[in-house]
């Protein structure tokens, strides 16, 4: 689900019980006072029609045979007016009489029907009772609550009816059938519906504009992520609601231009120094120093010197970017590392490899390869020389606070370097430990050469000469040794 989805789920969600809550509220609230209402209305129809009743007549009234004596028609007028102003029914509005003292045993004394039934007994249902006998027993209109009998469902409203004494000698009741309540109550509830519904609307539209600009802010945000991982590392997310997301847009576009800035370093650092940043954070001594098992080597260009005083500085940067570039590429084809270039050589590492020496190789006869289809093609007088020695070196950072180089140091790495200085044109001098540690038939490619004493280092270096019955350079039948160009 979307964020714009679950944010307006949950504004839906919010305004629907609030508005429920609303509804409710006013629906109950409006069930009371329908309720008071009514209550006061069937009470104050009795009151009012009961002080308008003679009770000394009213007790004159015994049977139907009394019907048409003026007492039971004046009462029974009086009874129809009141049922015609209060748009009561005939059977809403009547008079009753105990049958005895403190007795719930009434009869009828007078009624608006056709058919007249004084001195019909009916009993006042239960929940009538108490309202009934405060009537009687305190001479004051009361009214009851919402009951039920055979005959449906009311609310009723008792007044006594007082002779000359004071004396209750009947009760006028009022009733109100049920269904004009709940119809005004639906009423009011439909009413109270529409308006909750129309502010459920209004609050939503709020709601849809916070969850789309939200939403909005966000699809830039994400947006904007998915471009930087492509490779686009000058996006910026440009998000105006002058709110969080505003500030995460911003807090963004920095990371990304410090992310940029850092990444345009990434060229000038070595795979292995990305690889020990990464490792360090589980293992710090691959910062602090360790030893390894690797190859090294050192590529040379012969007569760079002499090249570079013919040509431009401009030229000349973007000649040596290509051949240093393309020996940089046969090294990571190869599975080694750039560990730095120094000048016009570059220095390469296979670390922690069972098959680095072969992989060293390797790559030394592609670079010869590489470097003289250029030079050839271009008319450059140039050649390549290549150094390989194996063995144990320190591997660590070093350096300063300020500036450190992630690289490898030792004999092993000084010796590949005298060896990349003594290898002539388009040779690969290797030492005997490195020739020892490759296959044997790459081992029979190498001719032996003299031993050599190299500066700081007190013994002679059994080395070895890269030859072969074909040049894999040039394509020709000859000796490498005799076709080496002076080194430079």
């Amino acid at each position: 689900m979307s964020l714009r989805a679950k944010i307006m789920l949950s504004i839906t969600i919010v305004a629907l019980v609030v508005a429920a809550a609303m509804v409710a509220t006013q629906y109950y609230l409006r069930k009371k006072q329908l309720l008071e209402e009514f209550q006061f209305f069937v009470r104050s129809v009795a009151g009012t029609a009961s002080l308008s009743l003679n009770g000394s007549e009213i007790m004159a009234i015994h049977s139907n045979d009394d019907v048409q004596t003026p007492a039971f028609q004046r009462a029974r007028t009086f009874l129809e007016q009141v049922r015609m102003i209060n748009n009561l029914s005939e059977q809403e509005i009547y008079i009753l009489r105990p049958t005895r003292p403190d007795s719930f045993e009434t009869e009828f004394v007078v009624m608006l029907q056709e058919k007249t039934f004084v001195g019909d007994r009916y009993t006042i249902p239960e929940p009538c009772r108490e309202h009934f006998s405060a009537t009687w027993r305190y001479r004051r209109p009361h009214s009851t609550g919402i009951y039920t009998d055979e005959h449906g469902t009311w609310i009723s409203g008792y007044a006594p009816v007082l002779d000359e004494q004071r004396n209750v000698v009947a009760i006028v009741e009022v009733d109100a059938e049920i269904s004009k309540f709940l119809a005004k109550l639906r009423k009011d509830l439909g009413t109270t519906s529409a308006i909750a519904l129309d502010a459920f609307v209004i609050a939503m539209i709020p709601g849809l504009l916070l969850a789309r600009n939200l939403s909005r802010g966000i699809q830039k945000l994400v947006d904007g992520i998915k471009r930087f991982q492509s490779g686009e590392h000058g996006v910026r997310v440009t998000v105006n609601s002058r709110d969080e997301v505003q500030k995460v847009a911003d807090a963004f576009n920095d990371m990304a231009l410090s992310l940029k800035e850092k990444l345009a370093l990434l060229p000038f650092v070595s795979r292995l120094t990305a690889e020990a940043v990464r490792r360090s954070h589980s293992d710090p001594s691959w910062l602090t120093g360790a030893e390894h098992d690797v190859v090294v080597l050192f590529a040379d260009l012969r007569g760079f010197t002499r090249f570079s005083e013919q040509r431009q500085a401009k030229d000349l940067v973007g000649e040596l970017n290509r051949l240093l570039g393309l020996q940089a590429e046969v090294v990571i084809s190869a599975g080694g590392d750039v560990d730095k270039f120094v000048g016009d050589a570059i220095m390469a590492i296979f670390m922690d490899q069972a098959d680095g020496p072969q992989k060293a190789f390797t790559c030394g006869k592609e670079m010869l390869k590489r470097v003289h289809q250029v030079t050839t093609e271009h008319n450059w007088p140039l050649a390549l020389g290549v150094g390989i020695h194996s063995g144990r070196v320190v591997v660590g950072s070093i350096g300063s606070e300020i500036r450190r180089d992630f690289t490898a140091i030792g004999h092993t790495v000084n010796l590949a370097s005298r060896l990349c200085d003594k290898a002539e044109g388009w040779q690969i001098l290797v030492s005997e430990d490195f020739r020892k540690s490759l296959p044997e038939q790459d081992r029979d490619a190498f001719v032996k050469t003299e031993p050599i004493q190299f500066k700081n280092i007190e013994r002679f270096v059994p080395t070895y000469i890269y030859s072969c019955g074909k040049c894999e350079v040039t394509g020709r039948v000859l000796s490498l040794v005799g076709a080496s160009v002076a080194s430079a």
